[in-house]
């Protein structure tokens, strides 16, 4: 998703004037008496627009025409000077107005900053699925892992392979990211790649395709092999050793299923492997 330059160059537009008729705004009712307090309202208004939306902004603005113009009724009923009550009126209506297009012009300021936000979300989202690589780790992504597990299929088909995809879950990351804070879950990630790379041969592909989980395609590997590879890992993964020297135990959820010829696609693979395996500890 492209961020449109036309909604940037409105949110510049609209802002201009905002400020523009705000100063003329300003210059115009500090010259009445009341001055202070209507240029203080109408910033309220202004940002009210911008922060929630027009709707609010409106909604302050009716309040205020409301209560002011009933005021203005009530003291020319009460005898006040005819001109004067001329005067309020007409200086009501002024500014009733100008509530009403700051009102506007807020709310779409508001509106077009939000959509330039979600659009910037979405452009860093798309960048992020792009790269391939996980910095801590050095390990594929989840896109990449669906486009092997594809090809590794193929070829299986084609050649009659046999291969293996395994896929390691990590207890409690969370907490450990949590309580140990950023430098030593990278720390953890780092260890956990190493380890696997040693248990695992070169030619294996390695994945993590998301924050706890890391996946590997073991290439040309039989499933009765499986209780061996297994048993390397546990013993590779068992114990980590944290940055101040103490040890804590590593526990994962783990699953892996074999290659079958019903599984035509990398989703009915994951699919299988995510509803139908069941889940072991390591």
């Amino acid at each position: 998703m492209n961020i449109s330059f036309n909604e940037s160059q409105k949110l510049c537009s609209y802002t201009a004037v905002m400020l523009a008729l705000l100063s003329l705004f300003i210059y115009y009712v500090s010259q009445q008496s009341a001055g202070l307090l209507i240029t203080c309202i109408t910033l309220l208004v202004a940002g009210a627009g911008l922060w929630f939306g027009a709707i609010y902004a409106l909604v302050i603005t009716l309040l205020v025409l409301f209560v002011l113009g009933s005021l203005l009724l009530w003291f020319q009923t009460g005898s006040f000077m005819a001109s004067a009550g001329a005067e309020g009126l007409q200086m009501l209506a002024v500014w009733g107005i100008a509530l009403l297009v700051f009102s506007y012009i807020s709310g779409r300021i508001h509106d077009l900053a939000k959509e330039l936000e979600r659009s910037v979300k979405q452009l860093r989202e798309e960048i992020t699925s792009f790269v391939a690589v996980d910095r801590v780790t050095g390990f594929d992504n989840h896109l990449r892992m669906k486009l092997e597990l594809s090809e590794e299929i193929k070829r299986a088909e084609r050649y009659g392979n046999s291969f293996v995809f395994l896929l390691l879950h990590m207890h409690y990351f969370k907490e450990f990211k949590s309580l140990y804070g950023e430098k030593e879950t990278d720390r953890l990630l780092a260890f956990i790649s190493r380890q696997i790379r040693s248990s695992v041969r070169e030619t294996d592909k390695k994945f993590r395709p998301s924050a706890e989980r890391f996946g590997i395609v073991l290439t040309h590997t039989p499933e009765e092999n499986m209780p061996a590879v297994l048993a390397k890992l546990k013993k590779e993964l068992n114990t980590y050793r944290l940055q101040n020297g103490k040890y804590v135990s590593i526990t994962f959820r783990v699953c892996y299923l074999a290659y079958r010829k019903d599984l035509q696609t990398a989703e009915q693979f994951l699919n299988e492997l995510e509803n139908e395996m069941m889940m072991n500890e390591l």
